[in-house]
């Protein structure tokens, strides 16, 4: 909306500040925390109801902040980098998320579930075992096997 500011935080922080006035920045709500690490990239989905971070705890996390000043988490981290995570971006129709780390890798991330599901049955040949839950999906969620 070109008033909302986002910056990680070597405190493992993620703040949000009213930039209407660059002259003097407010903070909005209370800062967001969930990174076990410094918060080293951050970045607004096109409609700027999405706020992607990363940072040296090897993850990727999604907030909403269609209303800044009550931010709050989305889902569960993406992980899979074995390394910082030092950028984030979203495409411009907003439908993937790019997270670059200093692993030497570059993910990709799709940000419609229903999608990723038919991605992930599609890739592993409609079997969704155990193993690959936590590899896709997240090693913290109980196991819900979505292939038919």
């Amino acid at each position: 909306d070109g008033r909302t500011l986002a910056s990680g935080s070597f405190d493992q922080s993620v703040r949000l500040w009213n930039v209407a006035d660059p002259a003097r920045p407010t903070p909005l709500g209370q800062p967001l925390t969930g990174h076990t690490s410094f918060v080293s990239a951050v970045a607004f989905s096109p409609d700027g109801h999405t706020l992607a971070t990363g940072g040296g705890d090897r993850t990727v996390r999604l907030w909403n902040v269609t209303d800044p000043a009550h931010a709050t988490p989305l889902d569960s981290p993406f992980i899979g980098h074995t390394d910082w995570v030092v950028s984030v971006a979203f495409s411009p129709d907003g439908r993937t998320l790019a997270s670059g780390s200093i692993d030497q890798t570059v993910r990709l991330w799709e940000m419609n579930v229903d999608q990723a599901i038919q991605r992930i049955c599609a890739t592993t040949t409609n079997t969704l075992t155990p193993e690959k839950w936590e590899q896709y999906v997240s090693p913290d969620l109980p196991y819900r096997p979505p292939c038919p």
